[in-house]
């Protein structure tokens, strides 16, 4: 009986990790399907604008393909956003919230009202604002929806914070699509009311187009791990042709013929046209999905099946011990405490290097033990999967330096940097005239340039001083225990050396650049690491006011410059 209630005891600690598995992989499903609606229902409201652009851009009628149109997306948006209710009402906590869905669903009907009051006015009696107007409504129910998704996105890496990464990118191809659709409604007002387009949308068709390409290129990375799905390597290289190619043709003839009044299209004509284009988007979102629903269906199926594996193995335990008691002492009972040992040290997520074996060959233990060295390995890749999924998120993917959210913490007592003392040392520096560069060489110049300025400053910087990306061409140094003079030679050894190294760009061309400097001294946490940012901030200020290219000391003055040096005021 003592043999058979440690056989028990065992197979119990099996199957409640197993188990646990199973209800983790169930849950994983139940949280990625909702998030899949709830993404699906942010697509929507986006696509709402297309017809909708076309409807204020033609003269009221009762019954156009336009109105047809509208009328079907309108219907799909509704149905998308009532598809989402039944999950977050089943009763189970979900940080998406009925107080939020109810907040879209007003702000769409507000929205959609102002629309049909200025549809059913003449043509030529809305003016551009007026129309930008309702189209600046709807942007705004796609921003009360971004929480909706976010909450979608929070409870699924709440489940499984290996899903992390998935998880961001399906966020990132929504906003593709949702940018996508915004560049043709910045257009659409000035076609619609025939005006010169104006200044400002210039400028958010710019803008828009940046954040369109700086999200596809994050997007490309991620998605060439999935090379083993063919709907997905298929949708990227339909989106780079069909949108990127085609679709922003579009956008960029129609802006330049705003600038003239000259426009070659209607409303309408250019929704059929622009549309389309975007559709490779929309399968590209919707193919990511599909594999990551598959992904989870599959893991939960496999939990199952082990879950299930065990609990027969079990059943064939007992039966062995009961009819084969004396054998079992010898063949069985050790080795089961052996796999008791293996089970803990999973647990504490020791032995993870340590193959599960016994010395014992008997065909059930064998089994037994196969069954541990799967889940030993499934929990060492989950392991090496979210050490990596934590890298990713403390690194600039573009320069391999620590990011912004790193240099954040560093201010919230997190336990990950208790080794730095409490004084420290602050460089802010800058990259001088970096849009120009941009303009000029193109965003790949650019990005070359933030690589090599990255590369220098990490080289000569001592081994425990933090380099981090603090934000687009802005670096910031944490150098622990150092004065404040100090402090101010590294920077200008720093500044003298950026200023020196000449940066080869992809076409041959030789590209120098100056970089300017704000030190400061203070403590970590709280208001202190506030103030302290804030003091090397104004510092930076205070050169690049000077006239760049030089370092400022938070609280006192020092002299730098390319060539002649000259006092810099007191920041």
């Amino acid at each position: 009986m003592i043999l058979l209630a440690l056989s028990l005891a065992l197979a119990i600690g099996l199957i409640s990790i197993l188990g646990s598995d199973y209800i983790r992989a169930s849950r994983n499903f139940e949280a990625l399907t909702l998030y899949r609606k709830v993404l699906t229902a942010a697509n929507r409201l986006s696509a709402e604008r297309g017809p909708m652009n076309s409807v204020l851009g033609e003269e009221p009628a009762p019954d156009t393909a336009a109105r047809r149109k509208l009328a079907e997306f309108r219907a799909l948006s509704d149905r998308s956003l009532a598809e989402i209710l039944p999950d977050v009402d089943s009763g189970a906590p979900h940080l998406v919230g009925r107080e939020g869905l109810e907040a879209v669903q007003l702000r769409l009907a507000e929205a959609r009202r102002a629309a049909d009051r200025l549809s059913v006015l003449p043509l030529a009696e809305r003016s551009g604002a007026d129309i930008q107007g309702v189209i600046a409504g709807m942007f705004d129910v796609v921003e009360t929806m971004r929480p909706v998704v976010t909450g979608a996105m929070a409870e699924l890496i709440e489940h499984d914070s290996t899903l992390a990464g998935h998880a961001l990118a399906g966020q990132m191809l929504g906003d593709l699509r949702e940018y996508a659709g915004r560049m043709g409604s910045f257009l659409a007002p000035s076609i619609a009311a025939h005006e010169p387009l104006s200044m400002a949308a210039h400028d958010e068709l710019a803008l828009t187009r940046g954040r369109l390409l700086q999200i596809w290129q994050s997007l490309e990375r991620q998605l060439a791990q999935h090379a083993d799905a063919p709907e997905l390597v298929a949708a990227v290289h339909e989106a780079n042709r069909l949108y990127f190619g085609e679709g922003l043709g579009l956008i960029a003839r129609l802006a330049a013929e705003g600038r003239s009044n000259r426009y070659s299209v209607t409303t309408e004509a250019m929704t059929l046209q622009y549309v389309p284009s975007m559709a490779p988007l929309e399968r590209l979102r919707e193919s990511f999905l599909d594999d990551m629903l598959m992904h989870a269906q599959a893991s939960r199926t496999a939990s199952a099946w082990w879950l299930q594996a065990v609990i027969a193995f079990t059943v064939l335990i007992v039966l062995i011990n009961l009819t084969l008691l004396l054998a079992a002492r010898r063949r069985i009972f050790r080795p089961l405490l052996q796999a008791r040992d293996h089970i803990v040290a999973l647990a504490e997520e020791r032995g993870l290097d340590r193959p599960a074996r016994s010395d014992r060959h008997g065909s059930e233990i064998h089994e037994l033990f196969a069954a541990l060295e799967t889940l030993r390995l499934k929990l060492r890749e989950r392991l090496r999967l979210t050490e990596r999924l934590k890298v990713q998120a403390e690194t600039d993917a573009l320069t391999g330096l620590l990011n912004r959210r790193t240099f954040d913490r560093l201010g919230q007592s997190d336990p990950d940097f208790d080794y730095l003392p409490a004084e420290t040392g602050l460089i802010l520096m800058d990259i001088d005239r970096f849009k120009p560069i941009n303009d000029t060489y193109g965003h790949v110049a650019g990005d070359a340039v933030l690589r090599a300025v990255a590369a220098l400053v990490t080289e000569m910087v001592r081994k425990n001083d933090l380099v981090m990306r603090y934000g687009g061409e802005e670096f910031a140094i944490v150098l622990p225990n150092t004065s404040i003079r100090t402090l101010a030679r590294i920077a200008e050894t720093l500044r003298a050396a950026i200023a020196e190294q000449a940066i080869t760009l992809a076409d041959g061309t030789d590209l120098r650049v100056t970089a300017s400097f704000g030190v400061a001294t203070g403590r970590r946490g709280g208001a202190d690491w506030e103030a302290l940012i804030e003091a090397a901030d104004q510092a930076l200020y205070a050169a690049k006011a000077e006239g760049r290219n030089r370092v400022s000391i938070a609280g006192e003055q020092m002299l730098a410059g390319s060539v002649a040096t000259a006092p810099v005021r007191v920041a």
